[in-house]
């Protein structure tokens, strides 16, 4: 699994960069694992040393440890140096260099303190000399001290962080769904709820709509027979979204609501909103998240319930339609809203969607003109164009100091990470802003082991649709 770039959500190794870098490295072992940890950080991944490393460690370069004496201290990560305690290892072995100055090179190189380094480095010549070393064999060894600019982890700290992620990963293998729950109640991951929601789905694990007699206050795993409104295999499990997910759903609603539900389940809306009281547009929000949906009847005549039920408060309690428009509110409620009505709800009041994919809030875009994500591996090298949502973006700066941007887009077959290199950026980087989803002509990159790929992109759309499509071929049809 982690080889294979699927280890969202897992703590340490989920980020597109390691998730990527794990391909790459084709890591279906401890040591492996635990030298990629260090080897993402700034000081050993510069210098184009995540390649260097990943094309060793499947022998698809010679491993060259510069100096013989240097064999023992960089084994483990096949000539590279990965680990902060490589620069003492390196200088004591090669130079004899005492552990002390040692660590005050390690130090500077990390501090990028220049005017130290070069103090060192005198230190470091003389040193090496004295044990009969020549000068060219001297250069190169401290050209590979000196490349190490940056932190990185000693391999202790890489070595506790990728046991956390190995068990990690055997839990979402084996538990994908207790995992995923625990990794979207805590809500501290390197990506938004959405993402981890699409991860969900992409594991077969489906979603339950809040509900005011069975919601937690955490993500609860349980068993259905009819997951997200799509026919599933009985008893399937499915991912229970809390109540206090809800947009402006106030604790003190939800103390009451929690007080109140310990002594009797809720028979009605009324019956909820006289015992739990909500505020605001509380009550309105709990109905267009499908709170009631479990109590029987529709959305509509919830609505109106609770809106009997607001009348009947005390003067000037109104609280349904506090900080909004009553007439507004009316008009929405006046049938049940569709299908994709309630999708947006979901969005608007989750982030994320429950009764359906993301993507079914776009019906208009032409999904089936589109290359799959799933197929791109056949195209390696060639030039796609495909089609999705914007999950994860983040600005960067090249070598050279030009902006340029990574983007992970997603259809309903999977996620890909895309490359906007800084002349591309340039003319299409405000697409990436414009538009949720994008249409992206890309070329498939792909690692040199062939386990993975990357696209580097070329344009950045808005997307084809439906109704653009119709009248294209009705312009061909005319005479």
């Amino acid at each position: 699994m982690i080889a294979t770039g699927n280890a969202r959500g897992v703590h340490h190794i989920e980020s597109p960069a390691m998730t990527s870098l794990a391909c790459m490295a084709d890591v279906r072992d401890i040591d492996r694992l635990v030298a990629i940890v260090s080897v993402i950080r700034p000081g050993a991944a510069n210098g184009l040393k995540k390649s260097q490393f990943a094309r060793r460690a499947q022998g698809l370069e010679p491993v060259a440890y510069t100096h013989e004496s240097l064999a023992p201290v960089l084994r483990t990560t096949f000539g590279v140096v990965a680990y902060e305690e490589h620069i003492l290892q390196i200088c004591e072995a090669f130079a004899g260099l005492s552990p002390g100055r040692a660590d005050v090179l390690r130090r500077a190189l990390v501090k990028q303190d220049m005017a130290k380094v070069e103090e060192v480095h005198v230190e470091f010549i003389a040193a090496a000399k004295t044990r009969s070393h020549d000068e060219a064999t001297i250069a190169q060894v401290w050209e590979l001290v000196a490349g190490f600019q940056g932190y990185a982890f000693c391999r202790a700290h890489s070595t506790a962080y990728g046991v956390e992620a190995y068990q990690g990963a055997y839990a979402k293998h084996y538990h994908p769904a207790e995992f995923m729950a625990g990794v979207l109640t805590n809500g501290k991951g390197f990506y938004s709820a959405l993402v981890y929601t699409l991860e969900c789905r992409r594991l077969g694990v489906g979603f339950l709509s809040p509900d005011v007699n069975v919601s937690s206050d955490a993500f609860t795993v349980e068993l259905s027979d009819a997951l997200s409104g799509t026919p599933t295999v009985p008893l399937e499990k499915a991912i229970r979204v809390p109540l206090r997910n809800i947009k402006d759903l106030g604790e003190a609603t939800l103390n009451r609501w929690r007080n109140e539900r310990q002594l009797s389940p809720f028979a009605s809306v009324r019956d909820f909103c006289e015992r739990a009281r909500p505020e605001g547009p509380e009550a309105l929000n709990l109905i267009r998240a499908g709170a009631f949906d479990s109590l029987g009847s529709s959305r509509t005549e919830h609505f109106w319930r609770a809106l009997h039920c607001s009348h009947e408060a005390s003067a000037g309690a109104d609280w349904l339609f506090r900080e909004a428009k009553e007439d507004d509110i009316r008009a929405t409620f006046r049938e049940e809203p569709t299908a994709l009505q309630k999708l947006h709800d979901e969005l608007e009041l989750f982030a994320y969607t429950i009764n359906g994919h993301p993507l079914d809030c776009h019906p208009e875009i032409a999904w089936h003109t589109y290359c799959p994500i799933a197929e791109l591996h056949r195209y390696h090298n060639q030039r796609v164009t495909v089609c999705g949502l914007i999950i994860v973006s983040r600005s960067h700066l090249q070598q050279n100091g030009q902006p340029m941007k990574f983007i992970s887009i997603c259809d309903r077959t999977g996620i890909v990470e895309c490359e906007i290199f800084a002349a591309a950026y340039r003319a299409y980087g405000l697409a990436t802003v414009r538009y949720p989803v994008v249409q992206v002509t890309a070329e498939v990159k792909p690692f040199d082991n062939g386990a993975g790929y990357t696209l580097e992109v070329l344009r950045v759309e808005k997307p084809r649709t439906n109704d653009t499509l119709l009248t294209q071929k009705t312009r061909l049809a005319k005479p």
